[in-house]
């Protein structure tokens, strides 16, 4: 499910999930720039869980510094995707003009 937003200048219709994976969209009509703001302090919440299993796979497992990195990479982009699609179907974000 995903809520539409209309662009201020043409009212061509932008797909709020779009935002999920791209901070910033350009509307296809009249080329205007939006991006989106989350409420402040999301972002530590994928660093916090993606820490975790990077910190197990060097620690316990014993894999090498650039495994457990490349772990936290994944997981970190994994989850930050999940919770902008969450964030944004909770309503919680603001969409601006760029100029």
């Amino acid at each position: 499910m995903y809520t539409l937003m209309r662009c201020y200048h043409c009212s061509h219709e932008i797909k709020d999930s779009s935002f999920a994976y791209k901070g910033r969209q350009e509307c296809k009509e009249c080329h205007s720039v939006y991006q989106i703001h989350f409420p402040s302090g999301v972002g530590f919440i994928p660093i916090i869980i993606a820490f975790i299993p990077a910190l197990y796979m060097v620690t316990s497992l014993r894999y090498s510094f650039v495994v457990g990195l490349a772990m936290f990479v994944l997981f970190y982009w994994a989850i930050d995707i999940i919770m902008n699609h969450i964030l944004i179907y909770l309503g919680k974000y603001e969409i601006e003009e760029v100029e």
